[in-house]
């Protein structure tokens, strides 16, 4: 297979090769006699075969049997051409589709596909395969890989086991607690991998190593290994190990993240349990409207629509940088104006409502499923602010009364006031946190939906005084976020030590680097 072939076809598959020792360290935990049949569900570039292969003739075995399945019918067939399987040991089409089979163990790297990217016919069957086997529905809003490793368990045999390269999403998404249910009750061990070094650099998907082993028997607990290298995954050398209850994760806790901090900083989140609050018993955070067409509802001067249907609002992110703390004070450069007609439309908008047809608005998705098709639902002046895209987001007071799109997160006050809200969120704990609860991108960039911003617990109204925002404006007007969010930490600081500050860097410190992928210094 040539090596375009592998750019184009491997991310519409799902398929990202693993590296070689990765697989070799894998192949040689599953492979344990020469009888062993060993399962691949998604064959790829052959990667696990191959190591199966390279182990088994190291300990002067002859050639494992195996039961391969591989969508890609080129991938497929380059795999047979090279000789790591034979057409009988390989299944062309969908695993999920194929027939249960014995076998000892299965390695392999599941694809990474949303069910709403695939065809119909293969969501029906991962569908169908999560609920025959986990006896519960997956969420629509899932991917493949969470069916593929519930099948890969059915094809083992009593006392079985399995490695496989999953996406670290696993430890934290909502679709995925049903499979942490049905993996405790059906192995005796599980073992979850981290490595900081990425296997896959150039596509910056972050992943985990499950090891289960002993099917037919039950756990109620992970152990979490983090290493730095798989160098050192395979010395046995972890950076980190962690007993992580099996209830924690499925409850929805970060607890794979948590247990990535030195011992000293868990501690310190217990105790300051007391003292702090999620940002959600505060303010509610939702993300801002949804034009359909950012451009056409955000009109300019030279379109002469009344100024009563035009609402003030803030459309990016990045253009409030450097815009201090209160949006009252942003200048014309950052802000817009959103078209929002009332019932009945006045001449000039008429022709612009006429002038969107001529374009084609009407017929985006957005648009074309409301009525009338021009009016944005969901308009609502915020209290606050807040960036979506940053592993230090932008939090301003909305004293400015402008209207925000899904560019930034709104959040609505439950109790407390504005000001006092923001010296809350402007210290490192809130950071700390941030990197606890808030999932990233490739790339290792911080991602804030409604959710996770709401579990991010930040220290009780007053804590910190409302009299530090002069600082925290200074350095937001600057440019230096970091420093606005070291201003509260002078507050802390006061009231519960240095060495809690020192805590609460340390472990920005070390999650940073975890999702960067380098080591990171605050």
């Amino acid at each position: 297979m040539t090596e375009a072939l592998l750019l184009s076809e491997r991310k519409a598959y799902g398929a990202f090769y693993t590296p070689a020792d990765a697989a070799h360290y894998m192949a040689s935990w599953a492979i344990r006699s020469p009888e062993d049949v060993v399962l691949e569900p998604s064959l790829g570039d052959g990667s696990f075969i191959a190591a199966a292969n390279d182990v088994a003739a190291a300990r002067g075995w002859r050639r494992p049997a195996f039961v391969a399945s591989e969508l890609n019918p080129r991938a497929a067939a380059d795999v047979v051409q090279r000789g790591l399987v034979t057409a009988d040991e390989l299944a062309v089409g969908d695993f999920l589709q194929a027939p249960v089979r014995p076998v000892h163990a299965a390695i392999g790297n599941p694809p990474y596909v949303r069910l709403r990217a695939l065809p119909e016919e293969q969501v029906v069957s991962a569908l169908g395969a999560a609920r025959a086997d986990m006896g519960e529905t997956m969420q629509s809003s899932g991917s493949v890989w969470m069916p593929f490793v519930s099948r890969a368990a059915q094809f083992l045999c009593t006392d079985g086991r399995m490695a496989l390269v999953l996406p670290w999403d696993m430890t934290y998404v909502r679709y995925a607690r049903p499979l942490w249910r049905y993996l405790a009750a059906t192995f005796g061990s599980l073992r979850v991998v981290r490595v900081r070094e990425r296997l896959f650099p150039d596509l910056g998907q972050d992943v985990l190593l499950l090891f289960a082993d002993h099917k037919g028997r039950r756990t109620d607990s992970v152990l979490f290994e983090a290493h730095r290298k798989v160098e050192d995954l395979i010395a046995g050398k972890p950076e980190a190990t962690s007993t992580v209850p099996v209830s924690r994760v499925i409850a929805g806790e970060r607890v794979f993240q948590e247990a990535l901090l030195p011992s000293a900083v868990r501690e310190f989140l217990v105790g300051s349990a007391e003292w702090t609050v999620p940002v959600r018993d505060l303010a509610t955070f939702n993300i801002g409207y949804v034009t359909g067409d950012k451009d056409y509802f955000h009109p300019g001067p030279e379109r002469s629509l009344p100024e009563s249907s035009l609402r003030p609002a803030i459309t990016n992110a990045r253009r409030i940088r450097g815009g201090g703390l209160y949006t009252s004070a942003l200048g014309g450069s950052a802000t817009s104006k959103l078209w929002l007609p009332g019932e009945e439309l006045s001449e000039p908008e008429k022709r612009y409502e006429r002038y969107g047809r001529r374009l084609g608005v009407h017929r985006a998705y957005k648009c074309k499923v409301r009525e009338p098709w021009y009016r944005v639902p969901g308009v609502k002046v915020p209290d606050l602010v807040l960036s979506v895209f940053s592993s230090l987001p932008v939090l301003m007071v909305n004293d400015g009364g402008y209207v925000a799109t899904n560019s930034l997160l709104c959040g609505y006050l439950r109790q407390g006031d504005a000001a006092s809200f923001a010296a809350s969120w402007y210290t490192s704990l809130t950071l700390l946190h941030a990197e606890l609860e808030v999932h990233s991108l490739g790339g290792g960039v911080l991602v804030l939906v409604p959710n996770e911003a709401g579990s991010v617990r930040v220290p009780k109204p007053h804590t910190v005084s409302s009299r530090y925002l002069p600082r925290v404006e200074e350095a937001l007007r600057a440019g230096d976020l970091r420093k606005a969010y070291e201003v509260g930490d002078v507050a802390l600081a006061e009231k519960y030590g240095a060495e809690a500050v020192g805590l609460m860097r340390e472990g920005i410190a070390t999650l940073a680097s975890w999702r960067l992928g380098r080591p990171v210094v605050t």
